[in-house]
């Protein structure tokens, strides 16, 4: 049963100063300080009594709580109990309601210090079908970790960062909740996110996770919804000094099922090249100058990428577009020779093309790059690259 602290059981008057608690606590709800990984045993002895905890995190990491009993005494449980936990400001933020055999919580992710309240009452409102007099045995894990998230981290302010190279583990508590995560891209080239469910069980899941990724700017670049197994996500092409947030929740409405308490691990790489584009790139005053072959890809349908050379000699150029695997999505070409007002060639394409056009010595050609609405080919890569087509003078034959 590990080390049983014993303590006084401070009974006093607790107002709700958040959501989920009843507001004031009846005369026989209990408050009771309680350390972290230490055992208390106790029991409810009337049908309306809740005990009621305090604890501060003391250390680093995660935590989660353990409530067990002696199972010879299984049939006097008979509904169980509820276990309810609160924030520090006594919001409630999780809660599961009939337990009845050994039970162990999702982990919670609590910063170093911050309290947190417990509470433990019958599952039922009926004498009859309470665990009256059976005690359990309630612990307040704490377990020290530098990769597990740190919450509140349920908004951009809030975010917790993470380190190109590295990862970081956590979970929905409940179906509301939300998290933040914040990369800083430290060298040109593009980064890449990985999502991989640490615990997968299928009836946990439910409807799964959406996804949503935005620049520095809080700008969507790109979502995936209802991920229900391990997901990559597309290159993220942005410069040094770019950052990208990841906000990961539970799918839509009160009609899906969240995963709740289910641990995943987010990981993110950076490769440094110079041959992929570098957004953001959406405009003629930003485009990405084209030397050699630069990939790119196109995250969302307002994506938008240009490019642009000079034309070292008068004649004619051909810009090749190679769309890869993409198969459904249909890519819009625009070419622009010196004016930015008149495109000289407007096309669509799903597969790979090439285009021809006339530029004088010194004329900018841009190249602008975007999908069609509604089939953009989202995600795949592509690449660009653009040459002199060589004058090949036909020799008359003498007679």
């Amino acid at each position: 049963m590990g080390i049983i602290l014993k303590s006084v059981i401070l009974v006093v008057s607790f107002f709700m100063a958040g959501l989920g608690m009843r507001g004031q606590l009846m005369a026989d709800e209990r408050l009771e300080e309680i350390v972290p990984n230490l055992n208390v045993i106790r029991s409810l002895e009337e049908k309306d009594q809740i005990n009621m905890y305090k604890t501060a995190v003391n250390e680093k990491g995660y935590q989660n709580i353990t409530l067990n009993f002696d199972e010879t005494k299984k049939d006097q449980v008979k509904n169980g109990w509820t276990i309810k936990v609160y924030d520090e400001n006594k919001k409630e933020i999780y809660k599961v309601e009939g337990v009845k055999t050994q039970f162990t919580t999702g982990n919670f992710s609590f910063v170093k210090d911050k309290i947190v309240y417990i509470s433990i009452e019958s599952a039922t409102s009926g004498f009859l079908f309470m665990p009256k007099g059976v005690e359990y045995n309630l612990n307040f894990h704490t377990y020290s970790a530098d990769d597990y998230e740190s919450e509140p981290n349920n908004k951009y302010l809030n975010a917790n960062e993470i380190e190109t190279g590295s990862y970081i583990k956590g979970n929905l508590i409940n179906s509301l909740d939300e998290d933040y995560y914040v990369c800083k891209v430290d060298a040109n080239g593009y980064t890449e996110l990985s999502f991989e469910i640490l615990d997968f069980e299928p009836d946990k899941i439910g409807n799964g996770w959406d996804i949503e990724i935005y620049d520095k700017n809080k700008s969507l670049l790109y979502k995936e919804e209802n991920i229900k197994k391990d997901t990559g996500f597309p290159k993220l092409p942005l410069v040094k000094g770019q950052e990208i947030y990841i906000r990961i929740k539970a799918k839509g409405s009160l009609l899906y099922v969240a995963p709740e308490e289910v641990e995943y691990k987010l990981q993110a790489s950076l490769t440094k090249t110079d041959k992929w584009e570098l957004e953001d790139n959406g405009s003629f005053s930003k485009a990405n100058k084209l030397k050699g072959t630069l990939s790119g890809n196109i995250l969302n349908d307002g994506d938008i990428d240009y490019f642009e050379f000079k034309a070292g000699k008068s004649g004619k150029y051909k810009i090749s577009l190679n769309t890869g695997d993409n198969v459904d999505g249909e890519y819009r070409v625009e070419i622009f020779v010196k004016n930015k007002g008149k495109a000289v060639l407007k096309e669509q394409t799903k597969g790979d093309k090439s285009f021809t056009i006339k530029a004088k010595k010194g004329q900018k050609v841009w190249i602008k790059l975007s999908g069609v609405y509604g089939k953009s080919p989202i995600g795949n890569e592509y690449s660009l690259k653009y040459k002199a087509v060589k004058n090949i003078k036909k020799k008359i034959a003498k007679k």
